[in-house]
């Protein structure tokens, strides 16, 4: 069926051999894209594209996803090279994730992480996203953490994530400048000094 209109977005997007995830920002809207503007080297791991400003405040992450307990999310799930398959082995889904044709699913976490190591008693326990799609040589290391938290602590979370658009944005004005070698240098003397006596 169709996910609750308030539920969470999140974008989910398999390669060889990771998940990476996206969040809409304020607005709730998820930039558009355009798979030839990938780039990792310069910022831009999904394609993202800079012109259209509903990409300015979204949020990305490589390897782990924050979803809220008792909240609703949609995952728009996506691949970059082959047929991955978003496996939730503690929610019983799965969808596959296929390049070039975005797949939907969407559930509502009903405990927290730190609930679940409780009544797991398993103070390791982890939400786990898996690849249950055969997708290459380091296929069964494909793995990507969940953690569900109470919407305090997501607000808390992502209040400390800084948008794509921005980081890429403080990297073009950020003139490369060599390190002060000479201060460290002497800083170290002055401590080690200020130790000995």
């Amino acid at each position: 069926g169709k996910e609750p209109k308030d539920s969470m977005v999140v974008e989910v997007t398999g390669s060889q051999f990771k998940w990476e995830f996206r969040y809409p920002g304020k607005d709730k809207i998820l930039g558009k894209k355009y798979f030839k503007n990938t780039d990792e080297a310069k910022g831009n791991p999904m394609g993202q594209l800079w012109d259209d400003p509903a990409n300015h405040d979204d949020i990305y992450n490589a390897g782990e996803v924050h979803l809220v307990v008792n909240k609703p999310v949609k995952f728009v799930i996506n691949a970059k090279d082959v047929i991955h398959d978003v496996g939730l082995a503690h929610f019983r889904m799965k969808m596959d994730a296929v390049p070039g044709t975005p797949t939907t699913m969407w559930f509502t976490p009903l405990y927290t992480s730190a609930e679940m190591k409780e009544k797991e008693n398993n103070p390791d326990f982890e939400y786990e996203i898996s690849c249950d799609q055969m997708c290459g040589s380091s296929h069964y290391a494909m793995r990507g953490i969940i953690h569900v938290v109470t919407q305090s602590e997501f607000i808390l979370w992502m209040a400390r994530q800084k948008s794509n658009y921005s980081e890429v944005q403080a990297a073009r004005q950020q003139p490369q400048q060599p390190a002060p070698v000479k201060d460290t240098a002497v800083k170290a003397t002055a401590v080690s000094t200020t130790i000995k006596t």
